[in-house]
């Protein structure tokens, strides 16, 4: 990635608070593009369901069997009642049943049942199926597509930034920490925090002394116009700082590492794989972070941040997975609380349009791919 070499205009800024513009935004983006809803370790067993919401969407995402996973949307093919009044829960015997006239469906979405329904020649329950909903995993991973029929597979939209992190065991890690977070702000100025460090310097002083390139307002050496190759092997990613053995306060960690990585992902402490614009993944030697983004309306949003360790890590270093959790938080903290500023500002009458400097060479490429979106879906 280049630096931008001239300033650029940002989004309207209507862009981050007007309702019409939001629902434009979840029929272009949200409710066509892949998004995680979930671990597969969150339905152990068969008949376990989790609900899950993108935009105004609620889904049923239900363990049909011990190798399927199945999603529908939570609305029963009578009159549309909801199916779920719990947000995760066990489905006895293996039935959906609607709570307000007990139609009642399978697993796999097939109506079975219409206790008390009048019988008429013309009713075939073969065509009030449950509403499915496409869906597939990447490295434990859940992830839907509301799209009759998805523009790419699951493999195609993850791309190139899955391969970031194809030496870390993903499926075989398991959740030991999951925080939800609600802010006052568009989703877009989340993402667009997330992809600068130009406020690094001021905001997170501690990530600062773990990454001593994000002192620098950069997310990589590379960014820097004064940067230099140390050697020819040098691509000038972001690493830690000398001595520093993962993300934690003190950049000190007595977890044990992860087997398989290689030594530069070891040496460079951090691999990011970000997923335009619904989530990212931060992988460390050691453990593995995830944050992923849910719109909620067109001035908020919600976090739901987890941490993964390999299995049986948690009993023994109990103490230690707290710290990592501690140094998380501290970073969403901190970003939370700024994102919110940001979508205060963006209501005064005189701010139309801002502009971007040259670090922030990400964000006009988000830019870029949203506009791109919402004139393919026009």
């Amino acid at each position: 990635m280049a630096i931008l070499t001239a300033s650029k205009p940002t989004l309207p800024s209507a862009w981050y608070y007007d309702p019409e513009h939001y629902v434009m935004e979840l029929d272009a983006i949200w409710y066509r593009d892949w998004v995680c809803v979930g671990r597969l370790e969150d339905l152990p067993d068969t008949g376990d369901y989790i609900v899950a919401t993108i935009g105004s969407q609620r889904l049923i995402v239900a363990r049909s069997s011990a190798k399927e996973v199945r999603v529908f949307h939570d609305t029963c093919r009578h009159r549309g009642a909801r199916l779920c009044t719990a947000d995760q829960g066990h489905f006895r015997n293996g039935r959906i049943i609607c709570p307000y006239h007990t139609w009642t469906y399978s697993l796999g979405g097939d109506l079975l049942a219409t206790p008390g329904r009048i019988e008429v020649e013309d009713f075939r329950a073969a065509d009030y199926s449950l509403y499915e909903v496409h869906v597939d995993t990447w490295g434990g991973f859940l992830f839907v597509n509301l799209s009759d029929e998805p523009r790419e597979s699951l493999a195609a939209f993850l791309g190139e930034e899955a391969k970031l992190l194809d030496n870390w065991p993903l499926s075989e890690m398991e959740t030991v920490h999951e925080e939800r977070t609600s802010l006052a702000c568009n989703w877009k100025v989340f993402w667009e925090n997330y992809s600068e460090c130009y406020h690094c310097p001021r905001i997170h002083p501690e990530l600062c002394k773990v990454v001593p390139v994000y002192k620098k307002g950069v997310v990589d050496y590379s960014d820097d116009p004064a940067w230099r190759p140390a050697s020819a092997g040098d691509d000038g990613r972001a690493r830690v700082a000398p001595g520093v053995s993962s993300w934690t306060m003190d950049g000190q960690s007595s977890l044990p590492p992860i087997d398989g990585l290689t030594a530069a992902e070891k040496a460079a402490g951090m691999s990011f794989a970000s997923f335009t614009a619904s989530m990212f993944v931060v992988a460390h030697p050691d453990y593995v972070r995830s944050v992923r983004i849910q719109p909620t309306g067109p001035e908020s949003v919600e976090l739901v941040v987890a941490w993964y360790l390999m299995p049986g890590i948690r009993e023994s270093h109990g103490d230690e997975v707290d710290r990592v959790i501690e140094f998380g938080r501290c970073i969403v903290k901190q970003d939370g609380e700024v994102c919110e500023l940001n979508q205060q500002g963006l209501r005064s009458r005189r701010h139309k349009q801002g502009v971007l400097v040259p670090q922030e060479q990400y964000l006009w490429d988000f830019h870029e791919w949203l506009r791109g979106r919402l004139g393919a879906a026009a």
